[in-house]
């Protein structure tokens, strides 16, 4: 598919291109504008590389770390990066790691197509979606991992979703001292799909 001027592929192994990622692909572009020179981003989770690819080529972008548990998403996001390579610019990294479990050094932006789907007793969830049993735990898991890794003047961007434990999860960007910069919201069907811009106060 084409994206923004960026050709992205897709395989069956890795979370495709959906609305809830180009939701979040519109906030970027939106916002990324508004980062000073030498921006350091983070997309974790980052499976097709779409994000992170969208900060990527912009100017004030210095460097990228793509991150995802699924191996075949780093390959996949290799190969995006490769595929983009005239258009941005932005040093690309590529690191298999849980969470932030195998990721060092600070960033400004940090992002986070999250899993947001809640336990099912009828369907069994990949970890592509499945956000624990309110559909928030790998969120906030993420957000607490992602302050010991942003800068003081840094973001946060997370996609949730209103079918998930949404209340519990503002709390807990309350509880943080997070506020909500910016956001988009999407309905479908039964379901807002919010992508928002955390800092903190």
């Amino acid at each position: 598919m084409e994206y923004l001027g960026l050709e992205i592929k897709t395989n069956s192994r890795v979370y495709p291109v959906a609305e809830d990622s180009l939701l979040a692909a519109e906030l970027i572009e939106s916002e990324i504008p508004k980062f000073g020179d030498g921006t350091a981003v983070i997309d974790m989770g980052c499976g097709t590389g779409i994000l992170g690819l969208v900060a990527a080529k912009h100017p004030n972008v210095k460097s990228v770390v793509f991150a995802d548990i699924n191996e075949y998403a780093i390959e996949l996001s290799r190969e995006n990066a490769a595929e983009n390579k005239d258009i941005i610019q932005a040093k690309c990294t590529f690191i298999k790691s849980d969470l932030f479990a195998d990721i060092y050094g600070s960033f400004d932006f940090a992002i986070f197509n999250a899993p947001y789907l809640a336990e099912n007793d009828k369907i069994q969830l990949s970890e592509s979606w499945y956000g624990g049993k309110g559909g928030i735990e790998v969120s906030i898991n993420f957000i607490n991992a992602a302050l010991k890794h942003i800068k003081d003047y840094g973001r946060i961007l997370l996609v949730y979703s209103s079918l998930s434990d949404m209340d519990s999860l503002l709390k807990n960007f309350d509880d943080l001292g997070l506020n909500i910069e910016a956001q988009k919201k999407l309905h479908i069907s039964f379901e807002d799909i919010i992508a928002c811009i955390l800092k903190k106060e």
